[in-house]
């Protein structure tokens, strides 16, 4: 590492996207500087100056960053930082906690080109917003329900014809007794609604959309990569997330009002990335669903050829004029 101009990647050392977009970086001629999260505070030091002319360095055995230099920042899923095994449990959270607002405030406050940058992400990673913002957008959005009253959730459904769409807000990820499970998408009838289970949190309930195939759209800027995912089996056709083995995948063109409404929401939203999925009814209307500012998409680049990484590399080598 020197003190030249460079590209700063913040992304587990196994990141399949980072790495992708490290190798796309490299045909540009500049300097790439990667950091785990999970180095620090053992393996990565923070010299930070906020509010100075310079702000500062960063110092691994790989050598020095230094945080004047960094011309833009690719940011995919950052590790937990590394704490110390001997402190007690209350120690831990406190150095955690002094490590997020440390590290985690010295970086977001760089002034450069994110993609994206935390706060960006953090705000836009309410499924309800999502809603609102595609909505305002001109994206078609399904009528939902979130709420806590099994009652309401019925109404709901019966509204809706009898069957509706249970599906996480979080990334639905259980680990219990040393086993993980993940709650997918579950197409559910009122009769399966019990007011007990939806008391206990909120719950959120969609319109059906009676799709011909799921799309992916990876969102770089201006640029939209569509992806058609078809399934070969009824439950990944309810999430194609629970059954890769029966997914094919065919490159679409994004029809031009999606298009706009994407940009919108990016723009809205204040990101450069996004990962969005739409239901595509055989008539050819594009229903959102969500949106990861965080999304996967190596493996779309890897079955279809998409150039999604040199799209990225571009605009973060890019000059930011604002």
């Amino acid at each position: 590492m020197s003190g030249n101009a460079c590209i700063l990647l913040i992304a587990e050392r196994d990141d399949a996207e980072a790495g992708l977009v490290a190798e796309s970086l490299g045909a540009h001629g500049i300097e790439v500087c990667w950091i785990d999260t999970a180095d620090f505070p053992g393996h990565l030091d923070l010299i930070a100056t906020p509010g100075a002319k310079y702000p500062g360095w960063l110092r691994s055995p790989d050598g020095e960053i230094n945080l004047a230099q960094v011309r833009s920042v690719y940011r995919r899923s950052p590790s937990m930082f590394g704490m110390d095994d001997g402190m007690s449990a209350p120690e831990r959270r406190f150095a955690l906690m002094e490590a997020v607002q440390g590290m985690g405030g010295a970086l977001a406050s760089l002034r450069c080109r994110w993609m994206n940058h935390p706060a960006r992400v953090a705000d836009a990673s309410y499924k309800p917003l999502q809603l609102c913002v595609a909505d305002q957008c001109g994206l078609r959005v399904p009528r939902t329900l979130v709420t806590n009253v099994g009652q309401a959730a019925r109404e709901f459904a019966a509204e809706l014809g009898g069957s509706v769409i249970y599906k996480p807000m979080s990334p639905g990820v259980l680990a219990e007794q040393r086993r993980i499970r993940v709650v997918n998408a579950t197409l559910i009838t009122s009769e399966c609604i019990d007011d007990a289970a939806v008391g206990r949190t909120a719950h959120t309930f969609q319109q059906w959309i009676d799709k011909e195939y799921d799309a992916r759209v990876t969102a770089v800027g201006g640029n939209c990569f569509g992806v058609a995912i078809y399934a070969a089996t009824e439950t990944a056709r309810i999430d194609w997330r629970s059954d890769y083995d029966a997914l094919s995948y065919v490159v679409v063109d994004v029809p031009a009002e999606v298009q706009d409404g994407i940009n919108d929401y990016l723009a809205r939203c204040g990101l450069l990335f996004a990962a969005l999925d739409f239901a595509v009814e055989t008539d050819g209307a594009w229903w959102f669903l969500e949106a990861n500012a965080n999304g996967l998409w190596a493996w779309l680049q890897e079955r279809t050829g998409l150039p999604i990484s040199d799209a990225i590399a571009a605009l973060l080598v890019e000059e930011d004029t604002r």
